[in-house]
């Protein structure tokens, strides 16, 4: 018997990744209309009741319904965020949502191994079942070291890979979000505002009491607790945080500093051992006094010729790791340099006005190459074919009014095409050039849709150069 739709669907949660939802569970025969969920904090003394509707919603006390369980349960409480699964459920005793959803997730798991996923190409239908299975034990076995409060660590380099990924792209990032939100896990430090070698730990989501406990880090603490951010694992449309002060700190980075005793001697060695315009002046990793810089050192010796580290001393902005470039753009611009606090307050870097020009530098460079790379293929379409011998391979079809219209998919299906192929008389062979301008299509898109935090890798700027130069060399 051929699988149903809501099989085939709940099938494609393992393989493909996205978020379980309580219709999910409906569905699935694990959580029935009209059963009573509740939500209890003994700390507080309260209990929250509400119930599963025909469209697997959550309903409340006052009516409301909600998809998500972490907003029916933050909606209910006043609690700022929380994760929904591990709050509500069934019944006075009966199990919480997250083991109902994980007795889905295995459940999937051993159907996909019994007669395969459905709705997934041919091809490769093995390997993604294997790849998805292994995720889920790995997810499983961070899950259990969390709750123990060993959280797994790894870098996000490492992280990326388990999904079969290299860089943080919209998708990969959505799959990998969706995928930990199913376990009830998050990264800490936010794995999407760090940079690629950053060590994250795949930590539990507190509930609505340890969360409001972690508000504060003890200022003399000498080895903070991960604190996870507020959080709402199950909302579907998770917001995009674009490039952050954290993505642009390298690698490699180390914050150079002084301390409020320090001389002004031993500050400017400093800055010049280091080539720096500037250097904080801590009194504690957490403890930001000010900093010091050339042209503070310069104002200060206006009025006194003998002056002190304090006396050269200003003021300096710092921002968590997460805050987006464009929001502190006009700070940089102005002040030259900010300082970056890490996950658990500590200032651990800085990001200067050439960091910025840098990150532009990189973004640039791909997105040049490209209008040269689409430029020189439609000169050499519109130079070799008729519009109407290209409207016939395209997908526009009669659409199609100009070569101005015409998409790199487009240009990839002209020269594709054996006939076209064969007018261009190259000693080159079709697939194989259709394999790289299919690459060259898919850097494009990660380029100009600006969907991925990290630079363009030298390895995809080496490729665009690379095909430039083939196409000006034989399109003599």
């Amino acid at each position: 018997m051929p699988p149903s739709d809501d099989t085939s669907r709940r099938k494609k949660l393992l393989i493909n990744g996205r978020r379980v939802r309580v219709m999910d569970l409906v569905e699935a025969g694990l959580l029935s209309p009209g059963q009573e969920l509740v939500f209890e904090r003994p700390r507080i003394g309260e209990v929250y009741r509400a119930a599963v509707t025909q469209g697997g919603r959550i309903k409340v006390a006052d009516g409301q319904e909600y998809s998500s369980p972490s907003r029916a349960a933050v909606e209910v409480s006043g609690a700022v965020a929380m994760d929904g699964w591990y709050t509500w459920r069934v019944g006075d005793n009966g199990p919480l949502l997250y083991q109902l959803r994980q007795q889905l997730l295995k459940s999937l798991a051993s159907e996909v191994t019994a007669d395969g996923p459905v709705d997934i190409d041919v091809e490769g239908i093995s390997a993604a079942i294997d790849k998805a299975l292994d995720r889920l034990a790995k997810l499983d076995a961070a899950r259990e070291r969390a709750e123990a409060g060993k959280p797994e660590e790894l870098t996000v380099r490492d992280l990326l890979r388990r999904w079969g990924a290299q860089e943080r792209d919209r998708d990969v990032v959505n799959q990998i979000e969706a995928d930990l939100a199913n376990h009830g896990l998050l990264t800490v430090p936010d794995f999407r505002a760090v940079s690629l070698d950053t060590v994250v730990a795949l930590t539990v989501i507190p509930g609505p009491d340890e969360a409001a406990e972690a508000e504060t880090v003890p200022e003399k603490e000498t080895h903070p607790r991960l604190i996870p951010p507020p959080t709402m694992a199950d909302e579907e449309d998770g917001e995009e945080i674009g490039r952050t002060l954290g993505n642009l700190l390298p690698d490699d980075h180390r914050l150079i500093s002084v301390l409020p005793s320090s001389t002004l001697n031993q500050a400017v060695t400093q800055m010049f051992m280091y080539d720096f315009s500037q250097v904080p002046v801590l009194s504690g990793e957490r403890d930001l006094r000010g900093v010091v810089t050339w042209r503070s050192i310069a104002v200060a010796r206006q009025t006194a010729p003998e002056i002190t580290l304090n006396d050269a001393m200003i003021s300096a902005r710092d921002y968590p790791y997460d805050t987006r470039l464009l929001d502190v753009l006009d700070v940089l611009v102005k002040e030259e340099f900010v300082f970056v606090r890490s996950h658990d307050k500590r200032v651990y870097g800085i990001v200067t006005a050439a960091d910025v020009v840098r990150v532009y530098n990189e973004m640039a460079t791909p997105f040049f190459l490209i209008g040269e790379v689409d430029q020189e293929l439609r000169r050499l379409i519109r130079n070799r074919f008729d519009i109407e011998e290209v409207r016939q391979v395209c997908a526009a079809g009669a659409d199609l009014q100009s070569f101005d219209d015409m998409t790199m998919g487009d240009y990839l299906s002209v020269l594709r095409n054996g006939d076209h192929w064969d007018k261009l008389r190259w000693d080159l062979d079709r697939k194989i050039f259709g394999e790289h301008l299919d690459e060259i299509r898919k850097i494009r898109n990660k380029v100009t849709h600006f969907n991925n935090p990290d630079p363009i890798s030298q390895a995809d700027v080496s490729r665009l150069r690379n095909f430039l130069l083939v196409i000006r060399t034989f399109d003599t």
